[in-house]
């Protein structure tokens, strides 16, 4: 009993100071938070922060917390989780970078949504989290559900001609 609460109290505490040290740690260097208002206002197409970003930051945190949590604790199923998470951050921000620089056509977005499915169910599946298997599995239904669209919009089209 006094064990677990010892190993609570330690996990809250690594992922105190790990939060701390990562969000107050990072640099403003290049950033939007470093640009003046003007030039914010000057260039309002400049996106301060999406949410797959946010969502993407959160995930990295949360992984290397967990990994961190792993390495004090000697749990290598915790460190895996941890790593799998910062991978999943990695595609999650990779797929904003891509979304942000190019107008993609549905058929590419629905494919992308597909491997961002499949890769959370995996992580899922490896880790035992129930919600990333069901949210992956959501994901991979929108991208049939989209090239179900296209195909239907690409059938229409046909018939006009």
């Amino acid at each position: 009993m006094i064990s677990q609460i010892y190993r609570s109290l330690l996990k809250i505490g690594l992922i105190s100071i790990l939060s701390f040290t990562l969000v107050f740690g990072l640099a403003v260097k290049n950033s939007s938070a470093e640009q003046s208002f003007t030039q914010l206002v000057n260039y309002p197409h400049t996106a301060i922060a999406t949410m797959g970003k946010v969502k993407a930051t959160a995930k990295d945190l949360e992984g290397k917390t967990q990994e961190a949590i792993g390495n004090v604790m000697g749990d290598t199923q915790n460190q895996i989780a941890g790593k799998a998470k910062q991978v999943e951050a990695d595609v999650r921000n990779a797929a904003e970078d891509i979304r942000g620089k190019v107008k993609l056509p549905e058929r590419v977005k629905a494919a992308t949504k597909n491997i961002e499915g499949k890769t959370q169910e995996a992580i899922g599946n490896v880790t035992g989290d129930s919600r990333d298997q069901v949210t992956g599995k959501a994901k991979q239904m929108e991208s049939k559900t989209r090239n179900l669209m296209e195909d239907a919009k690409g059938k229409l089209k046909d018939m006009l001609k």
